[in-house]
């Protein structure tokens, strides 16, 4: 009972804090984000590993997508810090399947080696077949030569017409 009352304070503080950082940040667009001195902004990263890290699927979800959302805002910066616990996730087969998708997603989008052969060790001994199909995809496309970078699978963005 005491193990409950504490995730939904938790869960309480989140969403508040949240709902906080949302209407304070309202109308300020990516250029908050894209703006946002070096020293400043590893401190949001500090925070979304801690995210990462959570035992909570919808948290790491969250936070995995916001990877995915931030390295798009800032391509110039390695999110490195991102890679092994995303990795973590990725090949966790009793985790929530969104969580590890959204991982490998992330880990594509991040294109660090290690992430990358997480995603083909996925794709070759993963028992989660969506997780498998799109691990496959990614890692093919990779070796091919035809990743589409911020297009096609790896964003969930329709290719172009007369693109493979």
């Amino acid at each position: 009972m005491l193990h409950a009352r504490n995730t939904i304070a938790a869960l309480c503080l989140v969403a508040g804090g949240m709902l906080c950082v949302s209407s304070a940040r309202a109308g300020e667009g990516d250029d908050y984000i894209t703006g946002m001195p070096a020293a400043k902004f590893d401190g949001v990263e500090t925070n979304v590993v801690n995210d990462l890290q959570s035992n909570i699927p919808g948290i790491q979800a969250d936070a995995a997508q916001l990877v995915r959302d931030l390295k798009g805002l800032r391509p110039d910066d390695s999110f490195s810090d991102c890679v092994i616990p995303l990795m973590a996730i990725l090949k966790n087969e009793d985790g929530e399947s969104s969580a590890r998708i959204l991982a490998a997603l992330a880990l594509d989008r991040l294109d660090s080696d290690m992430g990358n052969f997480a995603i083909e060790r996925t794709a070759t001994f993963t028992s989660d077949p969506m997780l498998k199909h799109l691990c496959t995809w990614l890692a093919y496309d990779r070796i091919t030569g035809k990743h589409p970078g911020d297009t096609g699978i790896a964003s969930f963005e329709p290719l172009e017409e007369g693109a493979e």
